[in-house]
């Protein structure tokens, strides 16, 4: 099976969930920070008008896609990955597998109340994680980039889970990679099962209008590529 496929001209990985998580397991051994993306339909919709989270997206360590439309954009409409996709599957694997393994997680995200409500549903839904601390950057505040990183390295956290939205979750990673001590960043992506049942996610009729601006570029980039 190809590990690879293009969306909208962005390389994606292209794994089922056993190997997704045999990469994970590969991070938590590493002696560096590894990057994981959810990949949303918004996120590849940003990545239309923003080069750098392009850049971003084609340099994380692991991409997941998170949605099925995404596959079905370029013709996967069944198969293990497809199904697994649909299901949500790595995120409900990888909680337990931090569970399991005993790993300290810290959340960042724009807000108290968002961080609160994931939070919330992260200990409701996987008891026994170890949420090791978090922090909120509200939205249009000036912060400092370095009292957070002190702040989130002051807990010594295994995984640090990014609620920070579009580029401002890439430059965030980008500027302070190699002063952030953890073993993986997982930016979230606004993944649709986490935030829907941490009660963050748009409405539906936003979603619904996400959906169809993203099978219109699909089928507009098959186009351009005369498939």
């Amino acid at each position: 099976m190809c590990d690879k496929i293009e969306v909208l001209g962005i390389r994606l990985d292209y794994l089922n969930v056993e190997q997704e998580m045999e990469r994970l397991a590969e991070f938590i051994e590493n002696d560096r920070l590894d990057s994981i993306g959810i990949i949303t339909m918004n996120t590849l919709l940003l990545a239309e008008k923003e080069p750098d989270w392009k850049r971003y997206l084609e340099n994380l360590d692991m991409s997941v896609i998170s949605e099925k439309e995404i596959l079905e954009a370029v013709g996967i409409t069944s198969g293990q990955v497809y199904d697994e996709v649909a299901e949500n599957e790595f995120p409900a694997r990888m909680f337990w597998y931090l569970i399991n393994q005993g790993l300290r997680v810290f959340l960042l995200g724009e807000s108290r109340e968002e961080v609160e409500a994931l939070e919330k549903y992260l200990q409701e839904t996987y008891p026994g994680i170890q949420i090791a601390g978090s922090a909120a950057d509200v939205a249009g505040e000036e912060f400092s980039a370095d009292s957070m990183i002190n702040e989130l390295n002051s807990f010594s956290p295994d995984v640090i889970v990014s609620g920070l939205q579009g580029i401002r979750q890439d430059r965030f990673l980008m500027e302070h990679r190699q002063k952030i001590n953890g073993k993986i960043w997982l930016g979230l992506g606004e993944h649709p099962d986490i935030q829907n049942e941490a009660g963050l996610k748009v409405s539906w009729w936003n979603t619904l209008l996400k959906k169809t601006t993203f099978r219109r570029l699909a089928a507009k980039f098959k186009g351009d590529k005369g498939e």
